[in-house]
């Protein structure tokens, strides 16, 4: 998982210490003294690597995340990363998510002529080339409202990566790691910008092409096929683009599966891999109520959200088997088919002292329902907690 010297470099040091120094450095840009309070790293420990396999890859290849969780540059970069994200998702190919993408297939009618592929980047974090996005950002940035001089500042975080694996160090040299905050967003950029030069420079451009970070959809004719996907691969030596042809009509996107239907017209359904289990939080697990409601609600909403009208049935049977064999009895879940999608405004409340508790089945809820009635009550996993805490 280390052994690409293209992309990692082992070292003899730690430099979490070098690291931390030059992050206390930066913060003269930002200038605000509360600010920097919170961003200054404390009792900062050096990022781990691990690897999560692809178990839809040949051979199961592992893919790189480094945790930078208390890193000293993870505060710093979560802040960069939420000043650059408002310059992200303004071309015309962006898909926010799922529901997004099922609103542009609306209307669509493929000729006979044309087929349904996905084009994929191979490793797009660790591919993206440092040096390159720096630039892209400058010029992003330029006219905007954020300082010039954070981009030194985004430049250090993206070239100061390093983690500890198996005992030794390693610094990452090039592309981005997988686990920091700024990767994602700066992956987001150089797609942008990549996408800009491909179909710029294409001989035949897609009648639709759209893209989720680095998974694209596209509709393109058969006979330009070939020469597209070459295309692609010529536009940066170091990213590497494979495609998928829809198969029988059929072509999987995030988790929707787009069909072709006989006269050409768009249709869409939920889209599981082969691998999933349909194993959820169980019913009868101890949770709190509301974490297991989210469980058939989020599995109700996909279904009215992802699927064409035809195949909403099809799935709401589905979601019953699997709701079943979690523990779930459907005649409460069904409830949730009346207020699914809908927004439901609160009324305003008045300011409250939290009032912060572990969750115990049984003992938690009688003394939030009986001593703290006045005190606003916070469910949330651990690591929530853990960050509401450090508020105080």
């Amino acid at each position: 998982m280390v052994g690409d010297t293209s992309v990692y470099r082992k070292v003899t040091y730690n430099p979490t210490s070098r690291v931390t120094t030059k992050v206390n450095k930066l913060f003269h840009i930002i200038g605000d003294k509360e600010l920097v309070a919170q961003l200054r790293p404390q009792n900062p420990t050096p990022p781990k690597i691990y690897g999560l396999p692809k178990n839809l890859k040949t051979n199961w290849p592992l893919r790189p995340i480094v945790s930078q969780v208390d890193a000293p540059t993870y505060k710093l970069s979560r802040h960069l990363a939420t000043l650059l994200q408002p310059y992200t998702g303004k071309t015309s190919s962006y898909v926010r998510d799922s529901r997004h993408f099922v609103e542009l297939l609306n209307g669509i009618q493929l000729q006979n002529t044309e087929i349904m592929v996905s084009f994929d980047i191979t490793s797009l974090f660790t591919n993206v080339p440092v040096d390159e996005v720096i630039q892209i950002i400058t010029t992003l940035l330029c006219g905007s409202t954020i300082p010039t001089g954070y981009v030194e500042s985004i430049a250090f975080c993206l070239k100061s990566g390093y983690f500890l694996w198996r005992g030794d160090y390693y610094l990452q040299i090039d592309g981005v790691a997988m686990g920091s905050p700024l990767a994602p967003v700066v992956a987001n950029i150089f797609m942008e910008w990549f996408e800009e030069k491909a179909l710029e420079s294409a001989s035949v451009k897609p009648r639709y092409w759209w893209r989720y970070v680095d998974d694209v959809f596209a509709v393109v004719t058969r006979d330009a096929l070939k020469d597209q996907t070459s295309h692609l691969n010529q536009v940066h030596a170091k990213i590497e683009v494979t495609m998928e042809e829809e198969s029988e009509g059929k072509l999987p996107f995030l988790d929707v599966l787009v069909i072709r239907e006989p006269n050409g017209r768009v249709t869409h359904t939920v889209y599981r891999k082969p691998t999933h289990t349909d194993r959820y939080l169980r019913a009868d697990s101890h949770h709190h109520h509301s974490h297991l409601s989210s469980v058939p609600r989020t599995l109700l909403n996909r279904a009215l959200a992802l699927c064409d009208h035809k195949y909403v049935d099809a799935e709401l049977r589905h979601v019953r088997d699997v709701l079943e064999r979690n523990g779930y009895q459907w005649r409460q879940c069904r409830r949730l088919l009346g207020i699914t999608g809908e927004v439901r405004k609160r009324p305003a409340e008045a300011q409250r002292t939290p009032a912060y508790l572990l969750y115990v089945q049984g003992v938690t809820d009688k003394i939030v329902g009986t001593e703290l009635r006045e005190s606003k009550f916070f469910r949330g996993p651990a690591e929530f907690l853990t960050q509401l805490l450090l508020q105080l």
